[in-house]
């Protein structure tokens, strides 16, 4: 083609004049053909110029024009379309190219469509490498052995742990007769689910008590929380002869609200329950061993003296609420004990059932845990432990106790049959 270009004018009936004032014809070829021109845009390497490409019509979109274009040479194929997705490559424009005939001055437009071409090396084409970078399984195995050649020495050492702790699954399948005979043998031995409800039934840090009762004064068996033999050994009949409230401080260690008003209540009788006040004395007692501190209960003889109460009754407390620490001493040569967490839940349990037996089978949390300095959750807690109801408090109960209905929105209550939380409070021991 030469340098020098045509200067050509368009004419309003579709020909152009050239300078010399010949005229160019010019037409658009419409007709349908097997093979026409294809504009390409080559993403990656370039073709060889004496390439030759060949065109084929996409069958699944025979009423579009997508077509496929395809060249290879010895290292390399040439792939290209005119659609993605199903969808043209462009949208808005269309492309086409002319033909100039010198001969008889014309000029033949034909559309063109635009093919975008891809580079596919052969060599790679059906390299295992290809699959296995795309295989996820594969992966790990992959990061392992980039660490091993690139990593730090902790990420070596890492990798090579993970190895080291890495199950042989051929090893365990040949072993698997084993590991299922080891399984049935230990699985014979353990206990079954009814002997492990028995033990935790064992393990409730509550007074024996009947499953079976048909009234909440029957569930208990108040025997259990303070004997009849044990009773004797507190003084009531002198709390009962005490007329002045300060004198009660002599036989009571410690003053309470409940622990005052059910003295007061059994004293203002005409003929005082010793039985009921013992209790409310025991019950005193108990509560003064809860505030005595972890120094003083490592003594024997001296936590037996701080419970301010005969000496039998004293013992029977701390033998039933202390636990001894195994291989320690105090420097005197005694052995050591401590309120541990289950012996301390059973000394809560056995404060509640009292209460409640001097109660009506009825608490409201609120006031006990004020009473015994106790956040209202862990009193709720001991509650539910001992078998009790958490309902709400009714306006008639409010006004009776002389509060809002808001300031003790629940009462403890103690119904027959017994139902308990399934697990322990605190554990087991």
């Amino acid at each position: 083609m030469g340098t020098k270009r045509k200067q050509a004018e368009v004419s309003g009936n579709g020909a152009t004049s050239d300078t010399t004032g010949q005229e160019v014809s010019i037409s658009i070829d419409r007709t349908p053909a097997n093979i026409q021109p294809v504009l390409a845009t080559f993403l990656a390497a370039v073709p060889p110029v004496a390439s030759s490409f060949s065109t084929y019509r996409y069958i699944a979109n025979s009423k579009n024009d997508d077509c496929i274009v395809v060249s290879e040479t010895d290292k390399v194929e040439y792939v290209g379309q005119n659609f993605e997705n199903g969808k043209p490559l462009i949208n808005g424009c269309r492309y086409m190219i002319g033909v100039y005939d010198p001969e008889k001055d014309t000029v033949v437009f034909r559309q063109a469509p635009y093919v975008r071409v891809n580079t596919v090396i052969k060599s790679l084409k059906n390299s295992r490498g290809v699959a296995e970078r795309t295989n996820p399984s594969q992966i790990p195995q992959a990061r392992n052995d980039l660490g091993v050649e690139f990593g730090s020495k902790k990420q070596k050492a890492g990798i090579r742990a993970e190895e080291r702790n890495r199950i042989n699954m051929d090893n365990v399948r040949n072993d698997m007769s084993v590991i299922g005979a080891s399984i049935e043998q230990r699985a014979s031995t353990m206990p079954s689910e009814e002997e492990i409800a028995k033990e935790n039934e064992k393990a409730r840090p509550v007074p024996k008590y009947d499953p079976d009762a048909k009234t909440a004064a029957e569930i208990y068996d108040m025997e259990d929380v303070l004997s009849k033999s044990n009773a004797a050994f507190i003084n009531a009949s002198a709390l009962a002869k005490a007329t002045d409230p300060e004198e009660h401080r002599k036989y009571v260690p410690v003053r309470t609200e409940f622990v005052a008003k059910k003295i007061e209540q059994i004293i203002g009788q005409k003929k005082p329950d010793l039985a009921l006040l013992r209790r409310v004395m025991y019950l005193a007692y108990l509560i003064r061993f809860v505030n005595i501190g972890s120094k003083v209960i490592q003594n024997r003889e001296s936590c037996i003296r701080s419970l301010c109460c005969s000496p039998e009754i004293a013992t029977v407390i701390f033998d039933k609420f202390a636990d001894c620490v195994a291989g320690t001493a105090n420097p005197d040569g005694s052995p050591v004990y401590k309120k541990t967490p289950a012996s301390e839940s059973r000394l809560m349990c056995h404060i509640f059932v009292l209460m409640l037996s001097l109660n009506n089978w009825i608490l409201f949390p609120a006031d006990v845990a004020a009473d015994l300095g106790l956040p209202i959750r862990e009193t709720n807690r001991y509650l539910e432990s001992v078998g009790c109801k958490l309902e709400p408090i009714s306006s008639s109960d409010a006004a009776s106790k002389g509060r809002k209905a808001a300031a003790a929105s629940k009462k403890a209550v103690l119904k027959a049959p017994v139902k308990f939380p399934k697990a322990n409070l605190r554990g087991k021991k």
